[in-house]
């Protein structure tokens, strides 16, 4: 937490969930690691604002879980068909503990950093007044590409196509090239600076 966000409004959030597999291991199959580094980055850029950080590994599933996962993605299942393929929900995560945590606090309202509609949902039906999304890309790299794209395609994450730093037809794009963004894309106000890389 920086500053004293008790009792304000519009106060910078990240809830993130562990990535035991990123965060301590070094797996770079996801972006958990780096997106728990780019919300400590910003919120210490800011007067105010909190990570809520949440034991819930593998979307909720737990450790054991995601490792028989990632063992079924080995043999060419995405991370939602493998947890499907083991009579696991895509994603099972809650958040009662963030609504209770900011009612302490007495935070009025947030600015979540996410790419997550589901996340944004469930806090706003627990009594959250998620006032702004604000998002959270990261760079993408070789091994992640599957994992993000699952993630935009299957869970509806909100990436707008920014994460890419390839073709959709499987070839690099050239240094320098960046795709385009929807200008029309109302939930990007605030993207951090500097992180939207190509």
């Amino acid at each position: 937490m920086t500053g004293k966000p008790e009792g304000l409004e519009n106060v910078v959030v990240r809830v993130h969930d562990a990535c035991f597999t990123s965060e301590v291991l070094g797996s770079l199959k996801c972006d958990c690691a780096e997106q728990l580094k780019l919300a400590m980055d910003y919120i210490q850029e800011h007067d105010n604002g909190i990570i809520i950080y949440l034991q819930q590994e593998g979307r909720g599933i737990g450790l054991s879980n995601k490792i028989a996962a990632y063992s079924l993605q080995e043999t060419g299942l995405d991370t939602v068909d493998a947890n499907r393929a083991l009579g696991l929900p895509d994603d099972c995560r809650e958040y009662t503990s963030v609504t209770n945590i900011l009612a302490n606090l007495g935070v009025k309202s947030i600015h979540l950093m996410t790419n997550n509609p589901r996340k944004i949902e469930l806090l706003r039906a627990t009594g959250v007044q998620v006032a702004d999304r604000i998002p959270c890309i990261v760079k993408a790299q070789p091994y992640s590409k599957n994992y993000l794209e699952i993630k935009q395609s299957k869970m509806a994450h909100d990436f707008d196509g920014s994460y890419c730093y390839w073709n959709h037809d499987g070839s690099a794009l050239l240094p320098g090239t960046q795709l385009a963004v929807d200008p029309q894309d109302t939930m990007n106000k605030r993207t951090p600076p500097d992180r939207q890389e190509s």
